[in-house]
């Protein structure tokens, strides 16, 4: 996006926003987008979408494509975070990005030995078909969802990039 002359903005945040590193462009932006990621610490604070992606939205000044990396695991947050997500979608296109659970995925494809492992399978296929169904509903409000493995995230969401900014 930087080489391609498009204006680029790194915006961090948890319970509320910590990290915004101002639109930047061209190659000498990059600096500025590594420092404010390097920023970005690990926390235990749940998201507030809400907050954050409101904030977001007053500080940019024309239509953009938000691309929101991110992670749900619990019906409530999920609300609050396609409530949050459609509002964007007034002025913004909106893609979120999410890495495929290959864990889950191994969980329910062994085969049960005991109790422990039943119940474990069971966890995995309601976490996996809850997270199916915010997905859905995600993409039904017309919001964008690219989901891979964290192997093929990177190339993934470069091709996607690409092959929307060449959309008219």
């Amino acid at each position: 996006a930087l080489k391609s002359g498009d204006q680029v903005r790194l915006f961090g945040f948890a319970g509320r926003p910590s990290a915004d590193s101002g639109s930047v462009s061209g190659t000498a932006g990059f600096a500025t987008l590594h420092r404010t990621a390097a920023g970005i610490d690990y926390g235990t604070q749940e998201s507030n979408y809400t907050l954050s992606l409101v904030t977001l939205d007053q500080r940019l000044q024309r239509r953009s494509l938000i691309i929101l990396f991110t992670e749900f695991t619990d019906p409530t947050a999920a609300e609050l975070m396609i409530a949050a997500a459609a509002r964007m979608l007034k002025r913004h296109r909106v893609l979120f990005v999410l890495f495929h659970d290959t864990e889950l995925d191994s969980i329910l494809d062994q085969r049960p030995a005991d109790a422990d492992d039943v119940i474990r399978t069971n966890i995995a296929h309601t976490l996996l078909r809850e997270r199916r169904i915010v997905i859905e509903r995600l993409r039904r409000l017309g919001i964008e969802v690219l989901e891979a493995t964290p192997d093929d995230l990177a190339l993934a969401l470069a091709e996607r990039y690409v092959r929307d900014r060449e959309r008219p």
